[in-house]
């Protein structure tokens, strides 16, 4: 079912916007639904249409020659280092902007929890913290921060395919149980239930992820001259494409919002990720894979802008409802015999209303 038939359905949502636990209605403009998912795939198409015009995104590393280093100083030699791990760098700020960017959403998630109470957001957002996590567990695998002993190009692809599998998998589980248990009514049960079950597989992740990077040999992952070039992201575009086609419409349909719209959106940029590495990505560091990299910062980054566009939309309709409550104080007092508006401009009400018009 596309976006547009979803958003026609009269189901009720959340009068603040984030998720549909109330009676109001939550709609979005269509044509403000058309703006956001053409820019969010203008965004995912945004790298390739840039190959098209000749740019490459690739960030090999100069091979540090090992004679020659015993003609230099010891500051050349550090810059030849710096110089070969250029690859290492990159990935390694992309992977912890993607990291940060999770970290982000879920903070704004639990703020949103704490001020309106809606027990969907703090759920979502763990699974966002856990698949976050996941992205670390992968970087200091990476980066040698963790004990590891498998060569970088079979830990780095390897890993990087359970990561993101168990990111897909994750929010799918907590979606899933939201859906199969009924109305956020009695959602605490839940939250420690998705809390539970995903602790669960934060552990479950790393374990794999410990054991991965301290075992001599791993699985292969890249065939460079294969149709899907890294047959393991097979897996994680299925799931993702699954939650985009069932999971999130079904999810949409019972908990209307501006959150959960961004994370059905986020689809998008995990499915453009998972093209890029399954059928692009022939070795580390090469086009493919940084702009794999990129796409899942966007990835994170579209829930978080739900939420704060949401913020924005709260704000304004609280401000508008002050200000007719002033408007609504004023009239009321005119109408009274021998009262006129300069006692009502001394009232609560419009003083409240004076502050919002600000």
């Amino acid at each position: 079912m596309v976006i547009s038939d979803v958003l026609s359905l009269d189901v009720g949502g959340s009068p603040s916007g984030l998720c549909g636990s109330g009676q109001h209605r939550w709609r979005l403009p269509r044509p403000h639904l058309w703006w956001c998912v053409v820019g969010v795939a203008l965004v995912c198409l945004l790298p390739a249409i840039l190959n098209l015009a000749g740019a490459d995104f690739s960030s090999p590393g100069r091979p540090l020659d090992i004679e020659a280093t015993s003609h230099m100083s010891p500051g050349q030699i550090v810059d030849a280092i710096h110089h070969s791990l250029a690859g290492s760098f990159t990935h390694t700020i992309l992977e912890w902007s993607a990291f940060c960017t999770a970290m982000f959403t879920v903070i704004l998630a639990f703020v949103h929890f704490k001020v309106k109470r809606d027990i969907v957001t703090p759920i979502i957002a763990v699974s966002l913290f856990w698949a976050g996590c996941m992205d670390a567990f992968h970087t200091l695998a990476a980066d040698r921060l963790i004990d590891a002993t498998a060569a970088n190009e079979n830990l780095i692809p390897f890993t990087w395919a359970i990561c993101r599998t168990f990111n897909a998998l994750i929010p799918i589980i907590c979606v899933g149980v939201l859906l199969l248990r009924g109305s956020a009514k009695s959602g605490q049960s839940r939250f420690w239930f998705v809390s539970m079950v995903s602790l669960f597989f934060g552990f479950l992740a790393y374990g794999i992820i410990h054991f991965c990077a301290t075992s001599g040999q791993l699985p292969r992952t890249m065939f460079p001259g294969s149709l899907v070039t890294r047959p393991w992201d097979v897996a994680p575009l299925v799931l993702y494409l699954f939650a985009g086609v069932v999971v999130y419409p079904a999810f949409f349909r019972r908990f209307r919002g501006s959150f959960v719209l961004a994370m059905w959106l986020s689809v998008l940029p995990n499915l453009a990720t998972q093209f890029h590495m399954a059928f692009g990505s022939t070795a580390l560091f090469d086009n493919h894979f940084n702009i794999a990299h990129f796409l899942k910062i966007i990835a994170y980054f579209v829930p978080f802008f739900g939420l704060a566009a949401d913020y924005v939309r709260a704000y304004r309709e609280e401000k508008a409802i002050s200000v007719r409550l002033g408007d609504g104080v004023v009239r009321r007092e005119d109408s009274i015999p021998g009262r006129g508006s300069a006692q009502a401009l001394h009232s609560p009400a419009w003083r409240t209303a004076r502050v919002a018009r600000r």
